[in-house]
């Protein structure tokens, strides 16, 4: 009985452990897998400590890129995860955001 109840919450576990990542990729865009939410994504919560754009959308957007300084850089980025950090002139990204269609 007690290996019963073993395997029964093994089980269980299983199933929560991998639900999660079946639902993540019908959630994704433009055919790549993301957890991310859409839009600017900070330094800190990437893999190599840099700054990332999310467009969730098909089409190619405009976005404004935006250094700890306050100075604004221009970009087009296809749908899904753009690393945007190369934009700003070498300094750290501070915020990005859509202004429209390219």
């Amino acid at each position: 009985m007690k290996k019963l109840a073993i395997a029964s919450a093994a089980a269980v576990l299983t199933c929560i452990a991998i639900a999660p990542s079946a639902g993540a990729a019908e959630n994704s865009s433009a055919g790549t897998q993301s957890f991310y939410d859409c839009g600017f994504i900070e330094g800190y919560k990437t893999p190599g400590g840099r700054a990332w754009y999310n467009h969730c959308g098909e089409s190619p957007v405009k976005i404004i890129v935006e250094n700890i300084w306050f100075t604004d850089k221009e970009k087009c980025v296809p749908g899904g995860i753009t690393d945007i950090e190369y934009y700003v002139d070498g300094w750290k990204t501070r915020d990005a955001w859509s202004v429209g269609s390219c």
